[in-house]
């Protein structure tokens, strides 16, 4: 590590703006990729299909998205479906309680977002071309997007 990037560390740790860790197992980061990507997949293929006009081929696209969320999100929490307020405030936020107060916070909403948005255009353009790989990779952004918004504000995956 150079002292440059030790300073980095130190003087962001310094005003509490440190990332906490995501602290998954390895087969919990397993459930967590195969889970985001069959929900990728899924739903770009079950666009396109929307697309063209085959309905019973989207339900099962559909259900197979779903799945790969739930999957994702046992993943990522250990549990399919949130329980509720469990988790209490990750944040120290503004005196209205909207923006975060630490900087790396602010920027992965910002980014999380646009990454989010840009991966709706990218997939909306791939469906009316047929494209399945492209409208998979809008796909990946898409959820990827929310990924790290999340995250940002949260300090879970999902």
């Amino acid at each position: 590590m150079s002292a440059s990037s030790e300073h980095v560390e130190s003087d962001t740790e310094a005003r509490g703006e440190s990332l906490p860790p995501v602290g998954l197992s390895a087969g919990r980061w397993v459930l967590f990729i195969v889970g985001f990507a069959a929900t990728a997949v899924s739903l770009a293929f079950g666009f396109i299909w929307a697309y063209q006009g085959r309905t019973v081929p989207v339900f099962g696209a559909a259900f197979l998205a779903w799945t790969g969320y739930l999957t994702a999100h046992y993943g990522a929490t250990g549990l399919f479906i949130d329980g509720g307020d469990d988790h209490g405030d990750a944040r120290d936020v503004d005196e209205a309680g909207l923006v975060p107060r630490e900087r790396w916070r602010r920027i992965g909403i910002v980014v999380g977002i646009g990454t989010l948005v840009a991966g709706m255009v990218i997939g909306v353009v791939s469906i009316r071309q047929e494209q399945y790989l492209f409208t998979t990779i809008g796909g990946v952004l898409f959820l990827g997007g929310y990924v790290v918004a999340h995250y940002a504000e949260t300090d879970l995956l999902l």
